[in-house]
Parts: C-alpha cells; sequence; structure tokens
C-alpha cells in the first residue's frame, strides 16, 4: 500500500516544503517531482509504482491551498476528493517538532473529531491517507493523524505518539469536495 504526494505544476519553495513535511509523515507515502508529467503520465506512475491513489498540492499565491486525491483510472488519473486548506505552518516553523524517524504507521482515532467539518475532514483524510484506525491508546512508534476545530474550520496535525511532539505540518481546512 502506497500513496505518491506532488504538486501542481511549478510549485513554489514553500509549497514543496509542504509536501516534503507531509511524506515525512505519512511513513507509506512517497514524493513525486510532477515536472512536465501530465495527468495520464501521473497515472501511469501510479501503477507502476503499485499505489493506491495519488495526492497533489495545488497552490494560491504560492502557497499550498488544496489537497486533491487521485485514484488511478484507465488512460488517466481521477478526481475523487478535494480538501480546501489554508494557514499552513511547516515543520521548520512549529516549535518543538521532531522528525518522524523510525515511525512504521499512520494511525487515527476518528471518533476524537468533533462532529461538523471536523469529522467530515477526518473521513475525507481517512479516504486519502489510509491511515490504520484504532480506539483506545495510540499505537507507539507511530504518527498519529489528528483532526480539530469548530463547524467551520478543522485544524489537521500529526503527532509522534512515543513522543507527544508534532511531526508533520499543521493546516486548517474549510471544505471537503467530493467528484463523481
Amino acid at each position: 500500500m502506497k500513496l505518491i504526494i506532488t504538486t501542481s505544476r511549478e510549485p513554489s519553495r514553500r509549497t514543496r516544503s509542504f509536501v516534503k513535511d507531509l511524506v515525512l509523515a505519512i511513513p507509506h507515502a512517497e514524493k513525486l517531482n510532477r515536472g512536465k508529467a501530465t495527468l495520464s503520465d501521473l497515472n501511469n506512475f501510479i501503477v507502476r509504482r503499485g499505489a493506491y491513489g495519488l495526492v497533489m498540492v495545488l497552490e494560491k499565491k504560492a502557497n499550498p491551498s488544496a489537497l486533491v486525491f487521485y485514484l488511478p483510472g484507465e488512460k488517466e488519473i481521477k478526481r475523487a476528493l478535494m480538501v480546501r486548506i489554508k494557514s499552513v505552518k511547516l515543520g521548520r516553523e512549529i516549535k518543538d517538532y521532531q522528525k518522524p524517524l523510525g515511525m512504521n504507521k499512520l494511525v487515527a482515532n476518528p471518533s476524537t473529531a468533533p462532529s461538523g467539518l471536523p469529522s467530515e475532514v477526518m473521513d475525507a483524510l481517512i479516504e486519502m491517507f489510509k491511515p490504520e484506525i484504532y480506539e483506545g491508546k495510540p499505537p507507539l512508534r507511530s504518527v498519529e493523524l489528528i483532526v480539530t476545530g469548530s463547524s467551520d474550520e478543522a485544524e489537521i496535525s500529526f503527532v509522534c505518539t512515543s513522543s507527544g511532539r508534532y511531526c508533520g505540518p499543521i493546516f486548517k481546512a474549510f471544505k471537503v469536495i467530493r467528484f463523481e
């Protein structure tokens, strides 16, 4: 089970750093430098690598603005869902940040997400990132996907379960769009 993470064409330095932080936080993710690859090139890459999908980070005014999840198709990748994001904090901007070295899985407890938009965002991220679902105490040596927030905004963070410190980017989501 593998996830490919890439950017839209000609990404800013900040977007490239965000992708790098995401790939570090998600143990089964792999970064792809997009270059001039078309959607059918990306589809071929996903199939060759045996990945279940691709997350493309879009940007607006040189900042990450959306995570779009694509599934492999016949000829081109197909959009499945989009999470609109804002207020991105990179690892280097987070106090007490640690690199998630030696972490072997991504985990999530959906019951901890507040109802409303945070719960909807958690469901979308579970579909996108495919974390291992757990109840009770989180397993050690893993990265936990945490979604908090209110009815109009969700905050997403990645925390190392062994140390309790942030080990991925922190960002806010304000909309989930599903494509048919």
